[in-house]
């Protein structure tokens, strides 16, 4: 009997091991020293819409979100900040990989790909087209045409 307790109890503790977790990403949160400078970057540069913030504003923040619902908090920071290599990067799709590349260069937004030749656009080797260029903060974004 004492057995069977036990082989139940492990049982039911392992089952709960093996089911999967259900994660769904959420938002990406960002320190900048210039609120207003990354703010305005990300609404009129990539098109976030400004939702209200739902948190407190100590320090200040900007919320927004993509089409899909996915968020981008900017918080507030006197801290001065270093300069992330290019290898950490958020990466976006653009439905339309040519307008957006006009759109940037009629913004004055330098782009490049991977090794950093100004306004060059990089193919992957599986045919996707894809430039990086950085926000006001120095943050790294990637935008490619992958469906």
């Amino acid at each position: 009997m004492k057995n069977i307790v036990c082989l139940i109890f492990i049982t039911i503790t392992l089952s709960g091991f093996s089911q999967k977790l259900s994660m769904k990403f959420n938002h990406q949160a960002l320190l900048v020293n210039d609120l207003n400078l990354s703010g305005d970057f990300y609404r009129d540069i990539l098109g976030l819409e400004e939702i209200e913030v739902g948190a407190g504003q100590n320090p200040p923040k900007r919320w927004f979100k993509n089409n899909q619902g996915i968020e981008m908090h900017l918080i507030f920071t006197k801290q001065k900040l270093s300069v992330l290599p290019k290898g950490i990067h958020m990466a976006f799709t653009a439905k339309n990989f040519d307008e957006f590349i006009n759109h940037l260069k009629n913004k004055n937004i330098k782009f490049s790909n991977w090794k950093g030749d100004e306004y060059k656009i990089q193919i992957r080797n599986d045919g996707y087209k894809q430039i990086f260029f950085q926000d006001p903060q120095g943050y790294w974004i990637e935008v490619n045409n992958v469906n």
